[in-house]
């Protein structure tokens, strides 16, 4: 896993992917699933850090593409960039 990589630089199929991936528990070790958790973590800069994932807000769609539109509304709402072209 490149969790250097900043946010810009993903698809936003990409970005998916790895919240599919911690989702259907595609890892195979616990420090695989902690690099899994710090990439997508480190590289959404959401304030709410892994409650995003495991804790959503109340009412949020906590389904891996709720997820996603949760870090999208949140990095366009704070001039972060977003994803790059498929």
């Amino acid at each position: 896993m490149n969790s250097n990589k900043p946010y810009n630089q993903y698809t936003e199929s990409e970005f998916l992917e790895l919240i599919n991936r911690l989702f259907l528990a595609d890892y195979s070790s616990e420090e695989e699933l902690d690099a899994l958790v710090h990439q997508i973590v480190d590289t959404s800069e959401h304030p709410n850090g892994t409650d995003i994932l495991f804790y959503p807000e109340q009412g949020v769609d906590n389904s891996p593409a709720g997820i996603l539109a949760s870090i999208k509304e949140w990095r366009e709402a704070n001039g972060k960039p977003g994803f790059k072209p498929d």
